[in-house]
């Protein structure tokens, strides 16, 4: 699965039966400290809850213990992009959420070879340097710290690429998108 693509649902996981109980508290500075509670009856079985303050937001539970570094605001879509809330996740918190996928890496460097690269407006000589560079990434997928030297610290000066443009995907845990589905129900819940 790669970060980047938007989903309504992320797992198997169903919060359409837990109940959801909402405190508010007040810290020292006045400021709103909202608590969300996801709970199928009095068991802790599938528990999650979000502790939101202007700072960030803490999620602890069955799913394991998340710290984002942005305050959780429901989406009026009623879901969550896991693409933001994973780099929200990855500049706060030392918690491994994903690991590198060299197969997946492959075969989006594959397509964007045989035909993403002119869809994404790439021509003539840029377009052959482009495919060339991909091609040669190709020889290092299978080892991630090689890839990422090469594919972000050795990059060919004579070409210009946003770096968020060259294909690196990593695969997440599945607990986290457990996490995102009850983001998902809180937004439903909550907007």
């Amino acid at each position: 699965m790669e970060v980047s693509k938007l989903r309504k649902k992320y797992s198997t996981w169903d919060f359409s039966e837990h109940t959801h109980k909402t405190e508010l508290f007040k810290n020292e500075n006045g400021e709103e400290i909202r608590v969300d509670t996801l709970r199928k009856g009095n068991s802790r079985y599938g528990y999650v809850r979000f502790v939101n303050d202007s700072e960030g937001l803490s999620v602890f539970g069955d799913f394991g213990n998340w710290i984002f570094c942005r305050p959780f605001i429901p989406s009026k879509e009623g879901y969550v992009s896991a693409m933001y809330w994973t780099e929200k996740l990855g500049y706060s918190s030392t918690q491994e959420y994903s690991k590198y996928d060299a197969k997946a890496t492959e075969e989006e460097l594959k397509e964007q070879i045989n035909h993403k690269l002119e869809e994404y407006g790439h021509t003539g000589e840029d377009l052959k340097q482009m495919k060339e560079w991909y091609t040669d990434l190709l020889g290092y997928v299978d080892d991630e710290t090689e890839y990422i030297y090469k594919a972000f610290r050795d990059s060919p000066s004579e070409i210009e690429i946003d770096y968020e443009d060259i294909p690196y995907v990593k695969e997440l845990k599945y607990h986290l998108y457990i996490v995102f589905d009850a983001f998902n129900e809180m937004c439903n819940r909550i907007k």
